[in-house]
């Protein structure tokens, strides 16, 4: 069991979350999990957040509930479909003299797909999440939006209502991230020599780290000089105290989370040999240091509050 996050999508809950664990876990247990069928092309539902053959669909502690979404997927490489169109093609063309229209290839195309698809072999992502129920606030273990969204799409199959938003700001963060490289960061908050600056108009992209550069005052000019030319920082490496070092994109991502050694190694002290001891820890470990970021987070780029969120 590993437990800290590599990723931060924040949502901001709008009223307090009112569920207990038990009835949480009730509602969750309705979307549970279940195999993709023989024609099935995926298949999405909830699985225990601390082993995928446990029962158990929410894990409590510190205020938090964990939770976890499996997505299968059947994998059929294009070119399997290809190879097997090209040749149903041939045959009809050599055996009945005719050509193949675009409605019957698309037809082809299918029945190839339902040929296949109870022998093809199965993709399985794991996106953890967990609810801090006292800060009111979610953060979900996802790279992408695209993943987020499928993660939030089954928790309101499941829930029927969420009642958060995602996280965002009265002021566009590009514009924050701007102001902070040209006047300074905010107390808790320090550079980590990763940037991404993009115009705008043509779409044209910066990107470069300290050590690609003659030292700090080069760095300074240069993003300078690109913020001038009417640049948008599109991504931010930053340092959050001594807790971890993530990326901050321009809609309020935070990505490559690396958690820091002081932080990571706190519960070693203890010689924990209970596995869900060590675990329970570092959950603890975790979200601590995730509910500080999310206030500082909150104030460094002007977070709506919830009653802006739900206007």
């Amino acid at each position: 069991m590993y437990m800290w996050f590599k990723n931060l999508q924040l949502y901001r809950f709008v009223d307090s979350f009112e569920l207990s664990e038990q009835d949480f876990a009730a509602k969750l247990a309705e979307q549970r999990f279940q195999p993709c069928g023989r024609q099935s092309k995926e298949a999405v539902g909830w699985i225990s957040p601390l082993h995928r053959h446990q029962d158990e669909l929410v894990y409590h502690a510190n205020g938090c509930f964990l939770f976890c979404m499996r997505k299968e997927q059947k994998v059929i490489p294009p070119s399997m479909i290809n190879e097997a169109l090209e040749e149903r093609i041939s045959e009809i063309e050599i055996e009945q003299g005719r050509k193949v229209f675009r409605k019957e290839k698309q037809q082809f195309k299918e029945d190839i797909m339902a040929m296949l698809l109870p022998k093809a072999f199965t993709r399985a992502t794991h996106t953890h999440a967990y609810i801090d129920t006292r800060n009111g606030f979610m953060v979900v273990n996802a790279g992408s939006i695209a993943l987020a969204d499928t993660f939030i799409s089954l928790l309101v199959d499941s829930l029927g209502v969420l009642g958060a938003v995602k996280v965002d700001a009265e002021q566009n963060p590009a514009i924050t991230m701007n102001q902070w490289l040209l006047e300074g960061l905010p107390e808790s908050w320090s550079l980590s020599g990763d940037y991404e600056l993009k115009d705008p108009q043509d779409e044209r992209v910066a990107r470069f780290k300290d050590n690609e550069l003659d030292g700090q005052e080069s760095k300074n000019l240069v993003v300078q000089d690109l913020i001038e030319d009417g640049y948008w920082v599109s991504k931010l490496g930053l340092y959050y105290k001594s807790l971890f070092k993530c990326t901050v994109t321009d809609d309020l991502q935070i990505k490559g989370v690396k958690f820091g050694d002081e932080l990571l190694n706190q519960n070693d002290e203890l010689d924990i040999e209970d596995h869900m001891a060590k675990f329970d820890a570092d959950f603890v470990l975790m979200t601590q240091a995730v509910s500080e970021f999310f206030s500082d987070f909150s104030k460094a780029f002007q977070l709506m509050s919830e009653r802006q969120s739900s206007d």
